[in-house]
């Protein structure tokens, strides 16, 4: 398993952020830009397997969705796990399987796909439906993190890790009912805040 995901990105202008994207969800189905219009989205990239930010602005934008369709306002949340390995990493598919192949002792990168799938699958059950859980190929994913400043850099164990650990960026961008990206939320902002600044957008909208 990767180790612990920091935040670290400077926060960009709305007019860099969006573009075509494209993602598939839990069980391969393709979740295109299209399915994106209609309705307010709050739109977080991470990993599943992350003990950092991600658990912290998940249930947040859970929350606000909730909030929102009870008041009326059509919105969802929705996260999309990043974990492709950089190029040179192995994916194994099985955990241990890095150690066992070429000597290695301790030190596996924790890419195992099979887990990876697993913990997606056991976060969109964790919120019942609420929570839309999506990833994508590489290509895909590669352009989604383009399109929205997405950052994200591997980095060596830190003391009493196994795996190595990713500093990625933690918006919780605000995708408008055309598509568009109309704002973001830093992951550590209140619930109260997201909303206030989502229903402000949506007045302007």
């Amino acid at each position: 398993m990767p180790g612990g995901h920091d935040h670290g990105a400077v926060a960009p202008g709305i007019a860099q952020l969006g573009g075509a994207f494209a993602f598939s969800d839990t069980v391969g189905r393709t979740i295109a830009q299209a399915d994106f219009r209609g309705r307010w989205t709050l739109l977080f990239f991470g990993y599943s397997r992350c003990r950092a930010s991600c658990p912290i602005a998940i249930p947040k934008m859970v929350r606000t969705a909730d909030l929102l369709r009870q008041s009326g306002v059509a919105a969802r949340a929705m996260f999309v796990d990043i974990d492709v390995p950089p190029l040179g990493v192995m994916r194994f598919r099985r955990p241990g399987a890095a150690a066992a192949m070429a000597g290695h002792s301790g030190h596996a990168h924790g890419h195992g796909e099979l887990d990876r799938v697993a913990a997606m699958r056991a976060l969109a059950k964790a919120y019942d439906g609420k929570l839309i859980v999506a990833t994508g190929t590489r290509a895909q994913l590669s352009a989604a993190t383009r399109a929205f400043a997405v950052a994200r850099e591997h980095i060596p164990p830190r003391p009493g890790e196994l795996g190595h650990s990713i500093n990625h960026s933690s918006l919780i961008y605000f995708l408008a009912p055309d598509t568009r990206v109309a704002g973001y939320a830093m992951h550590d902002q209140s619930v109260a805040d997201i909303e206030r600044t989502l229903r402000q957008l949506a007045r302007m909208t």
